[in-house]
């Protein structure tokens, strides 16, 4: 795989912290072999971005790379006109509400950006008012 892509032979061996890197990563690989752009092409988009946004303070260096990563990728995808920057921008916010909507321990999924999913532990009672926005409920059907 180095070979082909121009990978430092460490980054083969390199894990993901979580799958959606491994999918971001995967994705940017296959469009590369797809013919879609070539490797240099993403390298500078790539490291354009590392400069653009460096690591931020309390940001682990995996977190960071990834970060960066997908920005790239969207910046790619964007100049290549696989996506129009309005598409991501939304999309973006879908996955954002999704992850504010999924309880703890609960995969995130996008159908959780309009509707909270049930679940089925208990929490205990709060002892004190809790102010709650009619804009954040959701009624299932």
């Amino acid at each position: 795989m180095s070979k082909e892509i121009g990978l430092a032979p460490a980054a083969e061996s390199a894990t993901f912290e979580h799958p959606w890197q491994a999918q971001v990563f995967s994705l940017i690989v296959y469009l590369h072999q797809a013919g879609n752009f070539s490797w240099k092409e993403w390298v500078d988009v790539f490291s354009e971005e590392i400069k653009a946004s460096p690591l931020r303070k309390g940001e682990s260096i995996n977190d960071a790379y990834y970060r960066q990563w997908v920005s790239a990728a969207e910046k790619m995808f964007i100049s290549l006109k696989l996506a129009l920057k309005e598409d991501v921008l939304r999309r973006t916010d879908e996955w954002r509400q999704a992850y504010l909507n999924t309880p703890h321990g609960m995969p995130v999924v996008l159908t959780n950006a309009t509707c909270m999913p049930a679940h089925n532990h208990h929490h205990l009672a709060l002892r004190s008012p809790v102010a709650v926005s009619p804009a954040s409920i959701c009624l299932k059907p």
